[in-house]
C-alpha cells in the first residue's frame, strides 16, 4: 500500500472485519519495514485463519494444562521454547519483523504435536507463557487473553537459558571443490583435524579424496568443511 499511488486500504475495515491482530499480522508477515505493503484479500483472510488456530492450539494447551500430569515425558517442550525466545529476540533487535511472524508459524507447528505429549502443569505454564509474552509485539490482544487465562501477571520479556539451546548433534556440510557431498554428524565444537580424521574414514566421501592432494580446507565451526583438492 502506498498513498503516492493512490491504492491505500482503510484500515478500520480491516480492524472491523478481521481484527487488529489479523492486521497487524499481515502488515508484519508481507514484507520488511522498509518497503510497502502489498495488500491482498487472500493475506488478511489468512492471517484471520492462522490467529484462530493458535486460539484452537490455546484450547488444547490449556486442556493439558488441567490434566496435570505427574511428570515430564521429557525435556523438547523446554528446549525449543528457549530456542524459540532466542530467534524472535534476535529477530526483533535487527527488525526482521517477517521472519518473527515465520517463528510464530514454527511454534505452531511444534507445540501442536507436543499437546501429544505429556508435561506438568508448572512446564506447561512455564513454557507457554514465555512463548505467549514473545508474541505480543505481533499479536498483542490474542496473546494477553491468553496470559489471562492462564493467570499470569509476571509480563516482562523472557530471556532464554543459552545452555538450553545448545544441540548435543550437529549436521556440518563437507565440500569437496565447493560442492556439498555429504553431511557428518557430529558434536558441536570438534575441531578441524577431528573433523577431517571422521571425513577420510567415511565410505561416501573418502572416494572423493582417495590419492588426490589437498590444496587447503577451509573449515567454518559447526557448520562446514570444504577441501580443495
Amino acid at each position: 500500500m502506498s498513498k503516492s499511488k493512490k491504492n491505500t486500504i482503510d484500515p478500520e475495515n480491516i480492524i472491523l472485519n478481521y481484527g487488529a491482530d489479523s492486521a497487524r499480522l499481515f502488515i508484519l508477515s508481507d514484507s520488511p519495514p522498509e518497503k510497502d505493503v502489498q495488500w491482498s484479500e487472500e493475506g488478511i483472510a489468512s492471517s484471520f485463519k492462522f490467529i484462530q488456530k493458535l486460539w484452537n492450539l490455546n484450547k488444547k494447551i490449556l486442556d493439558e494444562i488441567k490434566k496435570d500430569h505427574e511428570k515430564d515425558s521429557d525435556l523438547e517442550l523446554e528446549k525449543y521454547t528457549n530456542k524459540f525466545l532466542k530467534k524472535v529476540t534476535d529477530n526483533l533487535e535487527n527488525f526482521s519483523y517477517n521472519k518473527i511472524v515465520a517463528n510464530l508459524h514454527e511454534v505452531y507447528s511444534f507445540l501442536m504435536k507436543q499437546t501429544n505429549v505429556s508435561y506438568t502443569k508448572n512446564t506447561l505454564i512455564k513454557n507457554y507463557e514465555k512463548i505467549l509474552i514473545t508474541m505480543m509485539p505481533v499479536i498483542p490482544h490474542f496473546s494477553s487473553e491468553c496470559l489471562n487465562l492462564i493467570n499470569s501477571n509476571n509480563i516482562k520479556w523472557p530471556d532464554y537459558d543459552k545452555n538450553k539451546i545448545q544441540e548435543e548433534i550437529i549436521n556440518i556440510v563437507v565440500q569437496i571443490n565447493g560442492k556439498k557431498r555429504g553431511l557428518i554428524k557430529t558434536t558441536p565444537d570438534i575441531s578441524e583435524n577431528d573433523l577431517f580424521n571422521i571425513i577420510n574414514k567415511d565410505e561416501k566421501l573418502i572416494k572423493y579424496l582417495d590419492k588426490q592432494i589437498i590444496k587447503k580446507k577451509i573449515f567454518i565451526k559447526d557448520k562446514l568443511m570444504n577441501i580443495i583438492i
